[in-house]
């Protein structure tokens, strides 16, 4: 029996992206290409600051996958459109503008547009990955009744947007990360005539637990981008006052992924840039347990990743997606200011078994719910249901 066709569309695409939405596309695609006849439609673009095109347009191949890349048509200048963002999120403004606006915000590819256009046919499904940038919106409004989109929304000033509203109209089946996000984004769109499922993302969750480094010392760990959006700046702030307070104790705090911003020259942290998942599985098993600081999260896979290996988390609870798997787990715990921080890090460093115990709850709530095997059954369900009509 012939394949089915799917075209996975998303700002960037490649090993070397770890951005939370690109991450998560590029591992279902990879987990569904024995279902599917993929192709990955995605730009040219490294970086999101600024759209640049790095990567050679035309044909290429990420691990086996065809990818098809188009040109960004211009760069992102970050402070003048954060300028007009505030604008746009707060002062009266036209849909002509709004449109402006994500135009700017890019990645500005209308090379893809066009293709989804004339292409539209030559495939049974269109899945979108993530709903803020300029693809999500133009593509779906080509692609129509063959567009899936995975939004990876959360409460931001954006999702208000009118064009978002038509965006959300538009498309065809949704797929959720959590059902706090599901009850999101029903409260803001009539969402009812849509094929739609809460997937989440998969994680692999092994049987025996890999043995720990014997000569790592205690260090806890954060992965993703080092930026203060994603609470970092806080994070580091939060970390040495603590270690202040505590006397400067051997806890350290150890950082993985692409560094955005400037850190304080401390001996207690250690910024290890990007990492191989190798390295970044063997760094997850050797810390005491998992910070995600991020105040605005649609899932985490990092969370995810951190229960896979039995390591408790400890989360921003300004995040309420955080926040629910950390009650729904018993896995973790969560701060909203500095005070509660300190309480949490002092009982999950120092409360060893209770730490692992909490971690064996993440472990078994991961398998339960996040297992590839779990994920991918979802997946193949819902795109089934909407190829099916």
């Amino acid at each position: 029996m012939e394949k089915k066709k799917i075209a996975f569309v998303v700002q960037r695409y490649g090993k070397e992206i770890t951005g939370g939405s690109e991450s998560h596309c590029r591992s279902v695609v990879e987990r569904l290409a024995d279902l599917f006849e993929i192709r990955v439609l995605t730009t040219c673009a490294k970086d999101y600051w600024t759209w640049c095109n790095a990567y050679p347009a035309g044909e290429d191949r990420v691990n086996g996958i065809p990818v098809l890349r188009f040109p960004n048509r211009k760069t992102r200048d970050i402070a003048s459109f954060n300028d007009f963002s505030t604008y746009i999120f707060h002062h009266t403004h036209t849909r002509e503008e709004e449109l402006h606006w994500l135009e700017e915000q890019g990645p500005y590819c209308p090379d893809m547009i066009d293709f989804i256009e004339k292409e539209k046919n030559a495939f049974d499904l269109f899945f979108f990955f993530t709903y803020l940038y300029y693809p999500a919106y133009h593509g779906i409004k080509m692609a129509g009744e063959r567009s899936l989109i995975q939004p990876t929304a959360h409460d931001e000033p954006a999702i208000l947007l009118q064009i978002y509203r038509e965006m959300f109209r538009a498309v065809r089946g949704i797929a959720f990360n959590t059902p706090t996000e599901e009850t999101f984004l029903r409260g803001l769109f009539p969402l009812d005539d849509k094929h739609t499922d809460c997937i989440g993302a998969g994680v692999d969750i092994p049987a025996i637990q890999a043995e720990e480094r014997p000569d790592a010392g205690p260090y806890i760990l954060y992965g993703g981008r080092i930026t203060t959006g994603k609470g970092c700046a806080e994070l580091i702030d939060f970390f040495l006052r603590f270690r202040e307070e505590e006397g400067n104790g051997p806890v350290e705090l150890v950082l993985i992924g692409n560094r955005e911003m400037e850190l304080p020259d401390h001996p207690a942290l250690k910024c290890l840039g990007f990492v191989s998942e190798a390295e970044k599985k063997q760094l997850l098993l050797s810390s005491l347990f998992v910070v995600i600081p991020s105040p605005h999260e649609s899932l985490s896979l990092l969370l995810l990743e951190a229960f896979s290996c039995r390591k408790s988390v400890l989360v921003n609870g300004r995040c309420q997606v955080l926040k629910d798997h950390c009650l729904q787990s018993n896995g973790g715990l969560f701060y909203e200011n500095y005070e509660e921080f300190k309480e949490c890090l002092r009982f999950l460093v120092n409360e060893k078994a209770r730490r692992e115990a909490m971690g064996d709850k993440g472990y078994h709530y991961a398998a339960a719910h996040y297992s590839w095997e779990k994920v991918k059954g979802k997946y193949r369900h819902l795109i089934r249901k909407m190829m099916a009509g």
